[in-house]
């Protein structure tokens, strides 16, 4: 495999684990707040709709794709509170934006070099002191896997398999 389809497999497989537990909760309330130790929790709704949000800035503006307009992305962006309910995007639009979002991803990222890889951002992004296509995209990658962990969380406190 090139580098890319490396890439593009990982992608692949962490997307998969997220749809995966949304799927395990889509007849949950997607507002539904939980706590730790007092602590809130991200909603599913706020984390699904930051995935897209995220892998949009990540995946697509900051290693020069096209990235897909959503209206609601400031507010499930980095430090965003979300939106209320009846302003919220609804399951399916999120579904949808993170399908067409993976889809340029894989699309923009297939034929990278690896000195496309080396390639810094588009924006400056730096991530544990490397300013690279390659280090944006494995971020991107741990970014998702952790907020799927929390999806996988809410899981286990609905009482719902994991596996």
């Amino acid at each position: 495999m090139t580098e890319a389809q490396t890439w593009i497999y990982m992608l692949k497989k962490t997307r998969g684990q997220t749809l995966s537990l949304l799927n395990k909760l889509s007849d949950c309330d997607w507002d539904a707040e939980y706590f730790i130790d007092d602590k809130k929790v991200n909603t599913i709704r706020w984390i699904a709709a930051h995935l897209a949000v995220s892998a949009n800035f990540l995946l697509l503006h900051t290693t020069g794709g096209d990235r897909l307009k959503l209206p609601w992305a400031r507010a499930y962006g980095l430090g965003g509170q979300g939106l209320p309910k009846e302003e919220a995007p609804n399951l399916n639009e999120i579904l949808a934006a993170l399908a067409e979002i993976q889809d340029r991803a894989e699309t923009h990222l297939q034929s990278f070099t690896e000195t496309e890889f080396d390639a810094p951002t588009t924006t400056g992004t730096n991530f544990g002191g490397e300013d690279s296509v390659r280090a944006i995209v494995a971020h991107h990658i741990r970014h998702e896997n952790s907020h799927a962990g929390q999806l996988g969380l809410i899981c286990k406190a609905l009482g719902k398999p994991t596996i």
